[in-house]
């Protein structure tokens, strides 16, 4: 998220305004390209977040590297494991860089 939504969402949430739903990883706001994404796979949770279009399908792809039977309900607890850890790892990981990249922006006019 850049400095300047940032800001604007932050003035929204102090006015009491209910800010726009926007992607938990980068903050794209454009109602256009939000998605809900399942934290743990469509089949095996009811646990979700907005995500824009582009961070859903880095999340996705990531989780699509275990095949779907692996994935599946079916599968056995290991496998269940793995892929809740991979899940959320990936989310987290997106997370991580694009706070990072708003830490450099911030230090860049100090």
């Amino acid at each position: 998220m850049e400095k300047e939504s940032y800001a604007i969402y932050l003035k929204k949430q102090k006015k009491g305004k209910k800010p726009p739903i926007a992607c938990a990883v980068c903050g794209e706001d454009n109602k256009n390209v939000i998605e809900m994404h399942h934290v743990e796979g469509r089949n095996n949770s009811d646990w979700i977040k907005p995500l824009c279009k582009n961070c859903h399908s880095k999340i996705t792809a990531e989780q699509n590297k275990l095949s779907p039977k692996a994935r599946s309900s079916e599968a056995s607890l290991q496998n269940k494991r793995a892929f809740k850890i991979i899940s959320i790892g990936t989310l987290l990981r997106e997370l991580g860089d694009c706070l990072i990249n708003l830490g450099m922006e911030m230090t860049v006019n100090v």
